[in-house]
């Protein structure tokens, strides 16, 4: 169900300069004829239409009489709205009691009314964007404006008309149960399926069940941990495993650094072998075939540095309208440039944060931002494995967050085996030589468990990939309420 054209925009002067605007007179007077037949299905178009989603004054003016009547839950007729115009005297403004008889009669039966009120429906939302281009020309016209805030509004008026074609209005329990339900039932039948945008880790899917719409995904780590490899990982693994449209917002690293990154990965030859050109025939014929499958995928890149937030939020739109992109991925969140009034970090943080999950909400879209630990592993006793304490600046990104993963690996910090030979790292009742281990630790999952999983870090490709001895995990506890995202009784045997 869409929410009503909100036409303040489709009453503009600005739609004078149109010949004929798009309108539709007669399903206007069809729709009111109905809802002076039957009253009680007013009920049924109210999520539609509204009285600026009428194109004739006087019809704006009849049926804002009876939305009125509505409201005070009383009746819809004939006489009623009669009594209710002459009351405040805009019955001959309407056209009179011939006007209205000759309604109720061309209409008897409300048979239709949903019909009339999407043709209403869809001519406002027409002449709304008529309105806003109109604006937007003339705010672009402005000698005193600037690019970036032309387009960042006429962006937000765009999503937003698009929402109202688009969007839901309030749901009754039984609506939202029924809803709920067929949910489930959808997600039975695909037992063992991913149900969002896939990692392309099979394990962490399992934490996760793939990354779904409107989900803010925090990954975080302390310097040189791979959290940039393990975020490029999963844009291919997405585009590859679910075809995913991915956008790349890299505010660190340039487009070509990335993609030297993916390839090395993809086609498993060494990062360093193709910064230099060095490599075998063999090799390049691999990265011949690999680069093709790459280019194949539905991969765009945006690596302009300083992005602010407003520039950021205007391109991520444009990419969401331009392309339909399923995941957007920001590398990462300290470098996306604050306004020059704010001096307190913790707060611009906070606001960053709390804007990344709306607009994850808005394009109804998974996006996975990058963020930097504190120091606090450094000076902590013990192993030094992350917590959620030690997000770099703002408490806020944990609240904001749906899934908050930690990269560590344990040979980073050898100091700690010291001594030892053949030093094993445990992952829940698992030892793991560390060299090339990295815990993924899910610290925070709204949706689902949380716990960890053991991936290999091969750093000569710069890519994670899952151990070789790994096999099928077994199922989550179905005893534990993840409600509180607290660890649930995990099995971590690798798979």
């Amino acid at each position: 169900m869409a929410h009503p054209a909100t036409s303040d925009r489709s009453q503009n002067p600005d739609l004078a300069g149109v010949r004929v605007p798009p309108q539709a007179p007669e399903m206007e007077r069809a729709l009111l004829g109905a809802l002076l037949s039957d009253g009680a299905a007013f009920a049924r178009i109210a999520h539609l239409v509204e009285q600026a989603s009428f194109y004739r004054p006087n019809h704006r003016a009849l049926f804002l009489c009876m939305s009125e009547l509505d409201a005070r839950r009383e009746p819809i007729d004939l006489i009623t709205v009669t009594g209710e115009l002459r009351r405040i005297g805009k019955l001959d403004e309407v056209g009179g009691v011939p006007f209205l008889s000759e309604l109720a009669a061309e209409v008897p039966t409300s048979a239709n009314i949903e019909h009339y009120a999407g043709v209403v429906h869809e001519k406002a939302l027409l002449r709304n964007v008529i309105s806003l281009s109109a604006e937007a020309v003339g705010a672009a016209s402005d000698p005193t404006a600037r690019a970036d805030e032309v387009f960042e509004k006429v962006q937000t008026g765009l999503v937003d008309l698009i929402g109202r074609r688009r969007g839901r209005n309030a749901l009754s329990s039984l609506e939202a149960v029924k809803s709920t339900i067929e949910h489930i039932e959808h997600m039975k039948q695909r037992e063992g399926h991913v149900h969002g945008v896939s990692s392309g880790f099979d394990r962490l899917d399992d934490f996760t069940t793939g990354f779904n719409p409107g989900e803010l995904i925090i990954i975080a780590a302390r310097p040189s941990m791979g959290k940039t490899a393990l975020a490029m990982n999963i844009a291919t693994g997405a585009a590859h495993a679910s075809n995913a449209r991915v956008a790349i917002f890299s505010l660190e690293m340039d487009v070509r650094q990335l993609v030297l990154r993916m390839l090395s990965g993809e086609a498993h030859i060494s990062l360093q072998r193709l910064r230099t050109g060095r490599m075998t025939k063999e090799e390049y014929g691999r990265l011949s075939v690999h680069a093709g499958r790459l280019a194949d995928l539905n991969l765009f890149f945006d690596d302009q540095p300083g992005l602010d937030m407003s520039t950021l939020r205007a391109r991520a739109r444009q990419l969401w309208l331009e392309y339909k992109v399923d995941l957007i991925v920001i590398d990462y969140l300290q470098l996306i440039t604050p306004p020059q009034m704010v001096d307190n970090q913790q707060q611009w943080i906070a606001y960053v944060s709390a804007s990344l999950k709306n607009l994850a909400k808005e394009l109804k879209i998974p996006i996975i931002v990058l963020s930097q630990l504190s120091r606090a592993p450094e000076s902590r006793g013990g192993d030094r494995r992350p917590l959620l304490s030690d997000l770099r600046d703002s408490g806020a990104i944990e609240q904001d967050a749906d899934v908050v993963m930690f990269v560590y690996r344990p040979e980073y910090y050898k100091d700690l085996f010291k001594g030892k030979k053949d030093p094993q790292y445990e992952i829940g009742t698992q030892s793991y030589p560390i060299e090339g281990l990295a815990e993924i630790i899910v610290a925070k999952n709204r949706n689902g468990p949380t716990g960890s999983l053991p991936l290999s870090f091969v750093k000569e490709f710069t890519m994670f990939a899952p151990l070789e001895s790994e096999r099928p995990a077994p199922a989550f506890d179905q005893s534990v309420d993840f409600g509180d995202n607290s660890m649930p009784s995990i099995d971590d045997t690798p798979f």
